[in-house]
């Protein structure tokens, strides 16, 4: 469904012509900005219906003055980047971004690519709803009562489960839930991969170095590290729905490579984006501690070990999992050689990461555009990296898949304990 509408801008009159394509969320607030003066133009849409204007107001629509020389032409849609400037009959924005899929994703395992990102959405407005149940829920399992969080869990799946309470069963439940929330996030092929992966490496080791993995489950489960660490994963799925209506365009992009300097027709607020930010900079610390699990499994396949690296080309080895674990996350990928798990390329801009850490960016919400200045240059800031939203968010997203894949290490090595140590 799509909307023609025309809107007068009431700073300086100028006229632009919306094509707005409905998403199926029940609150769209949408934004652009005025061609004639730069005003950002608010529209809120709630239920599919009636609509709400700030800094403008609508005239009647007549279809036979489309193209006038004199006014303005944009396409919104919540779920899609903002592809046309200008008016084609036909092309509305869920068309336009249906023959912008690549050639070699139109159909995944013989499912059209926009049924799956439709599939992905419904999820997404579903949970989105209930994101405060969803913090909530993940509380309780690091509490004592586990009862009560395998009965909440059974009722927020509203599915049958088992009544026991050991250990593996409790953790089996909580990865449904996390399965079952995150299903518009993650790509469902990856998840299947990772999840029988990393049991079997975990297997492989406890086969040929047995001890020593004891060893280092034991120091990760004892220094706390190992909890301290899943109970951090656990508070950032919550919020990852406080970001879906930015996330939406950046989860089209897993079908749309190429795009990402697009703009996002949703209205960005500065709380928004500083909801975004602290998500951004607290996901980059939690994967950069997931990071110490992936160097102790990597240092026991290639030397049986968990605290034997080798040296880097910076310098010499280091002498623990313990000095691993001090390092920033650009120094802690000197130390994985010949790694077994691969990183996502998206998460090695340093650049871009370290100046949303120490806030030294600024972000136009005008604009949509983000300037990051890495260097310390003292008063100057000469040095700079400029990136849209848009592509923030697709680093967000990339950022939470991997901290949820190497989460289900944190799975699997709980599993060690309960199935293995403890039998």
């Amino acid at each position: 469904m799509n909307i023609n509408t025309m809107i007068v801008c009431d700073t300086c009159g100028a006229e632009t012509h919306c094509r707005i394509g409905m998403s199926n969320r029940r609150f769209q607030p949408l934004s652009f900005l005025c061609e004639g003066c730069g005003v950002a133009i608010e529209i809120d849409i709630k239920d599919m219906g009636g609509s709400a204007l700030r800094n403008a107001k609508e005239i009647p629509f007549e279809r036979d003055s489309i193209g006038k020389n004199n006014r303005f032409f944009i396409d919104l849609h919540l779920d899609f980047p903002i592809w046309s400037q200008t008016y084609v009959m036909g092309r509305t924005p869920y068309l336009v971004a249906s023959g912008m899929v690549d050639k070699d994703k139109i159909f995944i395992n013989g499912i059209p690519a926009v049924e799956i990102f439709r599939i992905r959405l419904d999820f997404l407005n579903h949970f989105g709803e209930r994101f405060n149940e969803v913090k909530q829920l993940l509380k309780l399992y690091s509490r004592s009562n586990k009862e009560l969080f395998r009965r909440k869990a059974v009722e927020f799946l509203e599915e049958e489960h088992t009544n026991s309470l050991a250990p593996q069963d409790i953790n089996a439940l909580l990865y449904t839930v996390l399965s079952r929330v995150t299903l518009a996030f993650l790509e469902e092929e990856t998840v299947r991969e990772v999840s029988s992966r990393y049991p079997e490496i975990i297997i492989h080791l406890a086969q040929t170095h047995r001890e020593k993995l004891d060893e280092f489950y034991n120091y990760i489960k004892e220094t706390g590290f190992l909890n301290g660490l899943q109970r951090d994963c656990l508070s950032l799925y919550g919020r990852i729905f406080e970001l879906e209506l930015y996330l939406r365009p950046a989860i089209f992009l897993d079908f749309c490579s190429g795009q990402e300097s697009k703009k996002s027709s949703a209205k960005i607020s500065k709380l928004g984006f500083d909801t975004c930010k602290d998500m951004y900079k607290d996901l980059s610390e939690v994967v950069g501690r997931q990071l110490a699990l992936v160097a102790g499994i990597n240092n026991l396949i290639h030397r049986g070990d968990h605290n034997a690296f080798l040296p880097s080309k910076d310098g010499p080895a280091l002498s623990s999992l313990d000095k691993f674990a001090n390092k920033v996350l650009s120094e802690k990928l000197k130390y994985l050689d010949d790694c077994w798990y691969k990183l996502d390329d998206g998460l090695l801009d340093t650049d871009i990461r370290n100046s949303i850490a120490h806030h030294t960016f600024e972000f136009n919400d005008l604009t949509q555009m983000i300037t990051c200045y890495p260097s310390k240059e003292g008063l100057r800031q000469e040095n700079k990296i400029e990136i849209n939203f848009l592509t923030f968010m697709r680093m967000i997203l990339i950022q939470f898949r991997e901290m949820h894949y190497l989460h289900h290490l944190i799975k699997a090595l709980y599993y060690y304990e309960y199935l293995i140590i403890n039998r």
